[in-house]
């Protein structure tokens, strides 16, 4: 099974290692500091698409920062065009939120206006025939422990639960 990785760094930061625990085959096109609205450069920086039979997908946290906020109905509009570009199976990875105490911004991003930028791309994914992956919920027995020091980006012991969790949905 070929799975191809597009979104953000909660999907960028994937060590090459731990790729294989998702399936046998990977690539990592995620970039660090997506939006929803890179998804359509990243699909077509793919010149071998149509070999995948996964695509999974993690926007969303940057989409949501106040001092950049991609309107949430930008960021629908954009993940559902990509959607629809991509005749694979759609595997959806919500953002993790944050952890609030940790944030240096005095705006900053919250863990409710995450969740409804996550939860109206688990729609679009799932109106796809898609699955998703519940981060937050996947996560919530690290507490603050799921992310490094800047309360954004993913500690180790994230993805050590985390990656199977995306590999279950990739079946």
């Amino acid at each position: 099974m070929r799975v191809l990785l597009l979104g953000d760094s909660h999907l960028a930061r994937i060590q090459p290692d731990d790729l294989t625990r998702i399936a046998a085959e990977v690539t990592n096109a995620a970039i660090s500091g997506s939006f929803a609205t890179d998804l359509a450069d990243q699909v077509a920086g793919v010149a071998d698409l149509a070999s995948y039979d996964v695509v999974v997908i993690g926007v969303g946290t940057n989409d949501a920062a106040p001092w950049k906020q991609v309107p949430i109905e930008t960021s629908e509009r954009a993940l559902a065009d990509a959607v629809v570009r991509l005749p694979q199976r759609i595997v959806y990875v919500a953002s993790p939120g944050v952890d609030e105490t940790r944030l240096k911004r005095v705006a900053d991003r919250t863990n409710e206006v995450l969740a409804d930028y996550s939860r109206v791309a688990a729609d679009v994914v799932a109106a796809a025939g898609g699955s998703v992956v519940d981060t937050p919920a996947v996560l919530a027995s690290l507490g603050s422990a799921a992310f490094v020091d800047d309360g954004v980006h993913l500690a180790p012991a994230a993805y050590e639960l985390l990656i199977p969790a995306i590999a279950a949905a990739v079946g």
